[in-house]
């Protein structure tokens, strides 16, 4: 897993602070000060206040003219040619042109190693903020996911691992086929990225 987890919403609401303390079974969420910029960043750790052994912090940032979130997006945009599928990277072209505002989930590795609940609390409240505002995923080191939060575009030269739900856009329809990825099957990846359904759902391997 990379340091970031972020969530790309063409939403611009406000997300109250008591929504996502109340999807952390486990463990705290407060506000921090963020100095040198507007407004502030949230964290995530095993006590209230305690900066020292946080898991993650999530920091907000809009898109617009001449914001760091507008740099982000068109990064991103640069970047999608590097993997695919083809149809997904159409798809996520159009979509990022629309993003009002990034949330930038960073964790905290060791941290969250020291305590067993700590990651499903995180993604507990990443879960949280997407049923929130919606929007689409971008793992850093595997790929972008969609609105339901299926993987839809990697980049080759990522060493994925692991089973993972995922979708191929059907262009002719305009629907997301949804799938079930074995990372670790070379000729499934290969035909994830040409944009076959590598085993759609219900049918066996």
């Amino acid at each position: 897993m990379g340091d970031y987890l972020r969530l790309l919403t063409v939403s611009d609401r406000d997300i109250p602070l008591a929504k996502l303390q109340r999807a952390a079974s486990v463990g705290a969420v407060w506000s921090v000060d963020h100095p040198g910029t507007l407004g502030n960043y949230l964290a995530v750790g095993p006590e209230l206040g305690d900066l020292e052994h946080v898991w993650a912090t999530i920091e907000r940032n809009p898109v617009g003219p001449n914001t760091l979130g507008a740099e982000e997006v068109a990064e991103f945009i640069d970047s999608l040619e590097q993997g695919g599928p083809s149809s997904a990277v159409r798809w996520l072209s159009d979509y990022l042109e629309t993003v009002r505002a990034i949330y930038a989930v960073r964790v905290y590795p060791d941290s969250i190693a020291r305590h067993e609940n700590a990651l499903e609390a995180v993604f507990a409240i990443r879960t949280a903020l997407r049923d929130a505002v919606g929007g689409i995923g971008q793992w850093d080191g595997q790929g972008f996911t969609n609105e339901e939060d299926r993987l839809i575009w990697i980049e080759p030269s990522h060493r994925l691992t692991g089973r993972t739900s995922a979708a191929v856009l059907d262009e002719t329809t305009g629907e997301w086929v949804n799938c079930e990825l074995n990372l670790d099957d070379a000729e499934e990846v290969s035909a994830f990225l040409r944009g076959d359904v590598p085993r759609p759902l219900g049918q066996r391997p």
